[in-house]
């Protein structure tokens, strides 16, 4: 005969079976005791529990999908704080095995909401970061303001690893808003959590760059690319892949603990190299325009009066702004007398830019990917 079990009775149950828990003062829901964490186990990979949590911000960004696969591989926790729909951060529930990420709604200014995402983390990583400025969001705001704020919180929490990401050439002296900002968040942070591990990674590449992209979409216009005093700044892009893998060993290295890391590609290019490297990807010939700087700062001062009066990215090259042109009066290469650690001090060897490496190219071909202007030339 089946009979009936009331609420008090699942509640009695429920309590009998699992000591661990507590009902709450109303009565009616339960709370854990029990810390948010797990004990290692497995033989490592995907499956395993690396034992580690890690709060990761910038989880949507260009660099933040690759950081979290690489976690993602060694079976890490990983608690995401987002602030955009479902549909913007769907892409990232493959990327570590079943329960191992967490998402949840925060915004950078609600310290309440952060420190609820650090709470009981291992690791702190914050990849937040912000390139040009909005009605919202100003250099200041994101690249200062949040990282102090997150830096105070995981020392209040007690967190054993924070690291930060700042940018190669960022300085207090630069040209650039945006690697001012960047160097005084370095400072911000150091001085918050004196422990903080820094990464300084060169500009990156990938296949949802913001540099070798862009440089393709104005030749799909037909247009030219367009090179700053005749692009002989210098670059040494690097793969973010490469730049995830590196994390991945700092993380897990105790040494690392208050390190700067200096992350950049193997080799220099000036930016009509990178130009010709991009119009040989998309089998175009070489398209350049030379613009001196207060032309093109001409150029890009009305996207950047508009961009500061609404609050979502304009729908033009986001790297054509005022700040960005000032900024290539820099090169962003490694100093040989850095005494920053790199690549080589972490045992990695990052890859080249030409070939397989930079083959999402191809789909900027005129006619679809194995077509393009200069299909077949010599």
């Amino acid at each position: 005969m089946l009979r009936r079990i009331t609420s008090e009775a699942c509640r009695f149950s429920a309590r009998s079976a699992v000591p661990a828990l507590q009902q709450s003062v109303s009565g009616e829901r339960w709370a854990s005791t029990l810390p948010v964490g797990y004990m290692k186990r497995g033989s490592g990979g995907r499956s395993s529990v690396s034992g580690i949590q890690a709060a990761i911000f910038g989880s949507t960004g260009f660099l933040g999908r690759y950081v979290l696969t690489e976690m993602g591989k060694n079976g890490t926790l990983c608690i995401l704080p987002t602030r955009c729909n479902e549909n913007a951060r769907q892409h990232l529930r493959l990327m570590g095995d079943l329960g191992q990420l967490h998402f949840m709604d925060y915004d950078i200014r609600d310290e309440d909401l952060i420190a609820k995402a650090v709470d009981g983390a291992d690791v702190v990583i914050n990849m937040v970061g912000r390139e040009f400025e909005t009605g919202n969001f100003s250099f200041e705001m994101v690249n200062v303001d949040f990282a102090k704020r997150l830096a105070e919180l995981s020392s209040k929490a007690g967190v054993s690893k924070l690291i930060h990401f700042s940018a190669l050439g960022a300085s207090t002296s630069s040209p650039s808003k945006y690697y001012q900002t960047k160097a005084a968040g370095e400072a911000a942070v150091l001085e918050a959590f004196p422990s903080a591990t820094v990464i300084r990674p060169a500009p990156l590449v990938g296949s949802e760059d913001r540099l070798l992209n862009e440089y393709a979409k104005f030749l799909t216009i037909p247009g030219r690319i367009p090179l700053i005093d005749g692009g002989d700044t210098k670059m040494q892009p690097v793969n973010a892949a490469d730049v995830a893998i590196a994390l991945g060993k700092i993380v897990t290295d105790p040494n690392s603990t208050g390190k700067v890391y200096e992350l950049a590609g193997p080799k220099v290019y000036k930016m009509k190299d990178l130009a010709a490297l991009v119009c040989d990807a998309v089998r175009e010939p070489v398209r350049t325009i030379f613009l001196p700087t207060p032309l093109a700062k001409i150029l890009a001062l009305p996207r950047d009066i508009l961009q500061a009066r609404i609050p979502f990215p304009f729908p033009t090259n986001p790297m054509f702004t005022v700040d960005h042109i000032e900024g290539l009066a820099n090169n962003y290469v490694l100093n040989p007398k850095t005494t920053a650690l790199t690549f080589k001090d972490l045992g990695i060897s990052p890859r080249n830019l030409e070939g397989l490496n930079i083959d999402y190219l191809r789909a900027f071909r005129s006619g679809g990917y194995d077509f393009g202007t200069t299909a077949g030339s010599a």
